[in-house]
């Protein structure tokens, strides 16, 4: 059985009675994506993406198809604003392209300051969006989305100019501080570069949350003898697919960073990249610029939010990333406690790939929303800086 039809369970009555037909070729030909990619039917033009088993994997897979079927690129972005067929049908339908910024307005309103939370390797913002939900109607929830991923704009490989570029996006919604900012996983190193910024220009940041992120170098490479242990576990717990993962994933990983030097080397246009060529290459420069990047001391507060489960056997394998238990053995501070001016943890059910999802979000949620009160309640707010 899929992931889709793990997760979704559709009451076929009350399917066939909100069922609404598609009513031209790009809502047929866009009905046919979603049945096939989501593996349900029917497929109503007014069914929203997320709440019918869509996810931020299987929408990368969706406009990946778009592009191929009808030849426009758009942001994943997109989705949040225009969740169903005929919503996307419209977009698609449009002869001037939307406007792209890395600001995603998740949730837009409330009375609450802003809450802006960076991207992570994936480089996209969509799996913010149940913890947004879950944070609620009061909280302004924005994500940042790395630059590129419209298909227009060369991506960055540097964190310091991620954290730029985002300050500039940042504040055409919040001028000045205090601000409250959060990154998952490699995003968490861009939103502790954007408040080492915001720190240094005199702003105030009220709250700076990391989603199971730790520190890049700040661990001892992986001992042979521990590899070995790593995959005979992972062996054990996959049995033959473990092997064959691996094959895929250093298959992958060469065939990528090797085709993306070939579109370099070439001068293909960053245009013509095709949507998929495009997504993997912004991935190759987030990995690039967390490689590179060489967090200093911060004299503020960060709290961290620590996965508390092993990840899924394929995560870590062939790298020298450790997991969890690593580090509760190593460092349970993720290599933040000489860093940072204090550290505040907390625990939180799943693993980095679950902890943003059902059903592990809503336990998160509760930390994340018990320290935004708290930084809100200390932060020195001089009227309201959220502007609509």
């Amino acid at each position: 059985m899929s992931h889709s039809a793990q997760t979704v369970r559709l009451d076929q009555s009350n399917l066939e009675a909100d069922y609404v037909a598609p009513q031209n070729s790009t809502q047929t030909q866009l009905v046919e994506i979603w049945e096939q990619l989501l593996e349900i039917t029917p497929v109503s033009i007014r069914d929203n993406f997320f709440e019918i088993g869509g996810d931020s994997l299987l929408a990368v897979r969706l406009f990946a198809q778009i592009e191929q079927t009808f030849g426009k690129s758009l942001s994943l972005s997109t989705l949040l604003q225009s969740p169903t067929v005929e919503q996307l049908a419209s977009v698609l339908g449009e002869t001037t392209s939307p406007s792209w910024s890395s600001l995603v307005p998740i949730q837009p309103n409330g009375s609450k300051p802003p809450f802006f939370c960076v991207h992570g390797n994936g480089a996209n913002v969509l799996v913010f969006n149940e913890l947004a939900n879950h944070l609620g109607t009061e909280q302004p929830f924005y994500g940042l989305q790395a630059r590129g991923v419209d298909g227009k704009e060369a991506a960055l490989d540097r964190i310091e100019d991620m954290a730029a570029f985002y300050i500039q996006e940042m504040r055409t919604v919040q001028p000045e501080g205090p601000y409250f900012l959060g990154g998952f996983s490699s995003g968490g190193l861009v939103a502790y570069e954007i408040a080492q910024q915001l720190h240094a220009e005199g702003e105030e940041v009220a709250f700076l949350g990391l989603f199971d992120t730790f520190v890049p170098g700040s661990f001892p490479p992986v001992s042979i003898p521990e590899r070995l242990a790593r995959h005979w576990r992972n062996l054990f717990r996959l049995g033959a697919k473990y092997p064959l993962k691996m094959l895929r994933s250093a298959w992958l990983r060469v065939y990528n960073k090797n085709v993306c030097r070939l579109y370099q080397l070439f001068r293909i246009n960053w245009l013509d990249w095709p949507y998929e060529r495009k997504r993997r290459y912004i991935g190759i420069c987030i990995r690039r610029a967390v490689k590179a990047y060489v967090p200093q001391v911060y004299p503020g507060q960060v709290t961290l939010f620590r996965a508390s489960e092993p990840p899924m056997g394929w995560y870590y394998m062939g790298r020298d990333f450790p997991t969890p238990d690593d580090w509760y053995d190593r460092d349970p501070q993720y290599g933040w406690g000489n860093l940072v001016g204090e550290l505040e943890s907390h625990d939180v059910s799943g693993h980095h790939g679950s902890m943003l999802k059902e059903p592990h979000v809503a336990g998160l949620t509760e930390k994340l929303r018990a320290s935004l009160d708290a930084a809100l309640n200390t932060a020195e707010l001089t009227g309201s800086n959220h502007v609509s």
